[in-house]
């Protein structure tokens, strides 16, 4: 029953924010849409961005369970984000502490350090590779934004490779959940 509950909310979400700026969009019309209270909404979010930025966490770990590497994981996203998110753009208009930009920088940057941590056997990024990897993640965040609002020409493949090009070395071949066979 839970989890019915969490996606009934987020998919209700997911059709307001379709028709609906995010500033029109209230708690309480999402859980309207959604059939359920305002208290049962708040046992599942804290609030209306809340729901936003678990879609995409929500996608970048679905993603990360049908990939092994970079490369794959970046042509799923963008493929994704083409044929799926048309009417979820909305979402990235959205500023301040509650952008979805950010939240889109900060959550692939932890996913960045927990498979690099994974393969390291718990050592973290270097100085170097955490630099390299804020750079990448924030225009990991500003690129995405911009692909969902259908401002680049790429294919899904061309925009995996190009990004793909830009990680460091060093990071390019771990795997992610499991080892290579």
């Amino acid at each position: 029953m839970p989890d019915r509950t969490r996606k009934a909310i987020v998919a209700a979400f997911n059709r307001l924010i379709a028709k609906s700026e995010i500033e029109k969009i209230t708690t309480q019309r999402i859980a309207a849409e959604a059939g359920v209270s305002k208290a049962t909404f708040y046992r599942y979010f804290k609030d209306k961005y809340d729901v936003l930025n678990y879609n995409y966490q929500e996608l970048l770990d679905s993603a990360l369970e049908q990939c092994d590497n970079y490369r794959d994981l970046f042509f799923l996203l963008y493929s994704f984000a083409r044929d799926e998110w048309t009417d979820f753009r909305r979402a990235f208009y959205t500023t301040g502490v509650n952008s979805f930009e950010n939240f889109v920088y900060a959550y692939s940057k932890s996913v960045v350090e927990q498979i690099t941590t994974q393969n390291r056997a718990g050592a973290a990024l270097t100085p170097e590779e955490n630099l390299q990897v804020d750079v990448l993640c924030y225009g990991i965040s500003y690129m995405y934004k911009k692909w969902t609002l259908g401002q680049y020409s790429l294919d899904p493949g061309a925009a995996a490779d190009t990004l793909f090009a830009l990680m460091p070395e060093s990071l390019k071949h771990l795997w992610f959940v499991r080892p290579p066979e």
